[in-house]
């Protein structure tokens, strides 16, 4: 039994929300879709975000020092996939995206999704071929009636 494929196999079976996690100031920021997301804390309200290291987005949160996750519903899926895909794909993601800037720490952050946390890293991790970012949730919004889209729903998996 190849046990490396044995672990991929189950980490792939773990559950996770799919969310857009962008960076930066106005369009000329970035944004891509995580689903590498989890809330740590309740006092403070913290989360936990890996990013890969090799993806410009690691390096664009380190220096911005914040982040917002973008919260997208179960339908709507479309919004999650136009930030989906290799970093090959661009740094320039949010070039043609209607964006305003986030309450607290004004990080662009996406119009028409369901919600938001607005993050202000407080701490970071080097974790194997990822960092993890440390981030208190400064500012939120959510539309009460959102289910949330997972991997699952979406069929949007990541593997590192």
């Amino acid at each position: 039994m190849d046990t490396g494929k044995a672990i991929a196999s189950a980490l792939r079976k773990l559950e996770y929300g799919v969310y857009v996690v962008s960076m930066g100031k106005g369009t000329a920021g970035n944004a891509f879709t995580a689903s590498w997301v989890s809330q740590v804390s309740s006092e403070p309200p913290m989360i936990s975000l890996a990013v890969h290291n090799k993806h410009q987005s690691s390096r664009l949160i380190a220096n911005h020092g914040a982040f917002v996750v973008n919260i997208i519903a179960q339908n709507h899926a479309d919004v999650a996939r136009i930030y989906y895909g290799p970093a090959e794909s661009g740094y320039e993601k949010l070039k043609d995206s209607t964006v305003q800037s986030s309450p607290v720490t004004g990080t662009a952050m996406l119009q028409g999704v369901d919600g938001f946390l607005d993050c202000k890293v407080v701490n970071t991790a080097v974790v194997g071929n990822h960092t993890l970012f440390l981030a208190e949730v400064v500012a939120a919004q959510i539309q009460a009636d959102t289910q949330i889209l997972t991997s699952s729903s979406s069929k949007l998996h990541y593997a590192g």
